[in-house]
C-alpha cells in the first residue's frame, strides 16, 4: 500500500475513534438525566397527594382525655429545719463571794421556783450585820439626846437666857445624827440582801443541766454555780426561706415534727432580717397543747393553702409552662407564670375546669380536640385532700 492510501486509512481510523468516545459520553449522560427527571416527577406526585389529603386530616379532632381540676388538686407540704428552744436557759451565778457550804442539787434534778441550789458560808456577813445594827442603835440614842437638847435650847432662847447661835448648833447636830441613822439603816439593808444571797435560789422552775461548783470551793461575785433550763416555757425556732414566708403566714396548719410525732404550732413572730448567706428568715412559733422538749431538733411542716397541680401535667409553649384546658371542643393554653420544672405549680383556675391530661403534648392553642371517656378506675389522680 502506498503512502497516500495508508495516510487516508489512518485518518479514517482516528476520526472513528473520536466519534466513538463522543458517542459514549453522550449515552452515559442521558440515563443520569432521565433518572433525575424521574425522581423529581415522583416527588411532585407525592407532594400533590399529601397536599390533597391534608385538609381531610386537619379536619379530624385530636383525641384527648380530661379531668376536672379538683381531681388533680395538690396542696403540697413544705418543710424547714427547726428546733425547740427554751425561753429560760440560764447560768445561775453567785451574787456575793464566799465558800461553798452546800450544793443540794445534782444534774438532772427538777426544781421548783425558789428552791435552794447552792448555799454559801456567810458568817462574816452575819457578824457585819450585827455590828451595823449595834451602830444604828447607838446613833438612835444620840439622836434622841440631841432632840432633847434642842428642845431645852429653844426654851431657853425664848426666855432670852441662851443665844440663838446655840440653838442653831443643836439643830445642826440633830440633822447630822439623822443622816447617820439613815446611812446605818441603808447599810443594814445591804447586809440583809447579801446574807439572803448566800442561799442561791432557783428563779424559775426547771431542770439542772450543769453543776459548776463543789463544796469547799471559794467563789466570787459572778462565778457560775448552776445551769438551769426551763421546761415550761419553750417555743420553736426555724429558718425559713424568704420566698416561703408569705405561704407560711397564711398556712392552715403548722406543726413541729420530731421522731414521728407532730406538735401543733401557732406562728408568733417573723424576724424581718434576711440571712445573706442562706436567704432565710428566722421564725418563732408557740406550741398549741402538747409541748416538745427543749433542744429537740426536727422539722417545721406547713401545708400550702393554694391549689397546685402536679409538674407532670405541665407543658411548655413559647417558653412558658402551663396547662391545656378544653372549652367547646377546642384546646386553650393557660400559662402559669410561677411554674418551675419538676415542682407543683400554683394554678388559679376554677376547680371544675377540665384539664387535658392525655394528648396535651401534641396540642397548640385552638387545636380541635375530642374528649374521650375512660373508666374511673383507669384514671390517675395526683390529688391530695385540702386540709
Amino acid at each position: 500500500m502506498d503512502k497516500t492510501a495508508r495516510s487516508f486509512f489512518e485518518g479514517q481510523a482516528v476520526g472513528s475513534e473520536r466519534d466513538t468516545i463522543k458517542f459514549c459520553k453522550t449515552v452515559s449522560v442521558i440515563p443520569a438525566r432521565l433518572i433525575a427527571i424521574d425522581l423529581v416527577y415522583r416527588l411532585l406526585l407525592i407532594t400533590f397527594a399529601l397536599t390533597a389529603l391534608t385538609p381531610a386530616f386537619a379536619d379530624d379532632p385530636i383525641p384527648v382525655v380530661t379531668q376536672p381540676l379538683y381531681e388533680l388538686a395538690l396542696y403540697p407540704e413544705s418543710t424547714s429545719a427547726a428546733q425547740v428552744v427554751s425561753l429560760n436557759n440560764s447560768v445561775i451565778a453567785a451574787q456575793v463571794g464566799g465558800l461553798v457550804a452546800e450544793v443540794p442539787v445534782r444534774v438532772g434534778d427538777t426544781v421548783k421556783a425558789g428552791a435552794v441550789l447552792v448555799k454559801l458560808g456567810c458568817k462574816d456577813m452575819e457578824l457585819e450585820y450585827e455590828k451595823l445594827k449595834a451602830e444604828r442603835q447607838a446613833t438612835q440614842a444620840k439622836l434622841e439626846l440631841a432632840q432633847w437638847h434642842l428642845k431645852q435650847s429653844e426654851l431657853l432662847a425664848s426666855q432670852r437666857t441662851l443665844p440663838m447661835e446655840k440653838v442653831q448648833e443643836r439643830r445642826a447636830e440633830l440633822a447630822v445624827l439623822r443622816g447617820d441613822l439613815a446611812a446605818h439603816t441603808a447599810r443594814i439593808k445591804i447586809a440583809e440582801r447579801q446574807i439572803a444571797s448566800c442561799s442561791v435560789k432557783a428563779p424559775f422552775a426547771g431542770i439542772v443541766t450543769e453543776r459548776s461548783v463543789s463544796v469547799g470551793q471559794l467563789v466570787s461575785n459572778g462565778t457560775a454555780l448552776v445551769h438551769l433550763l426551763d421546761l415550761g416555757l419553750a417555743e420553736v425556732s426555724a429558718q425559713v426561706s424568704s420566698r416561703d414566708i408569705a405561704a407560711l403566714r397564711v398556712a392552715g396548719e403548722l406543726a413541729f415534727e420530731h421522731e414521728g410525732q407532730r406538735y401543733p404550732l401557732r406562728l408568733r413572730a417573723v424576724l424581718p432580717a434576711i440571712q445573706p448567706q442562706t436567704g432565710t428568715q428566722e421564725v418563732r412559733l408557740d406550741f398549741i397543747g402538747k409541748r416538745g422538749q427543749p433542744g429537740a431538733a426536727g422539722r417545721l411542716v406547713w401545708q400550702n393553702p393554694a391549689l397546685h397541680i402536679a409538674s407532670d401535667q405541665l407543658v411548655k409553649r413559647d417558653g412558658q409552662l402551663g396547662v391545656f384546658t378544653e372549652q367547646a371542643g377546642a384546646a386553650h393554653f393557660h400559662p402559669l407564670p410561677d411554674a418551675q420544672n419538676g415542682r407543683p405549680a400554683i394554678i388559679g383556675l376554677s376547680p371544675d375546669t377540665p384539664i387535658i391530661v392525655s394528648g396535651q403534648y401534641g396540642l397548640n392553642e385552638g387545636s380541635r380536640v375530642k374528649v374521650q371517656t375512660i373508666p374511673k378506675t383507669a384514671t390517675k389522680s395526683g390529688s391530695k385532700p385540702k386540709p
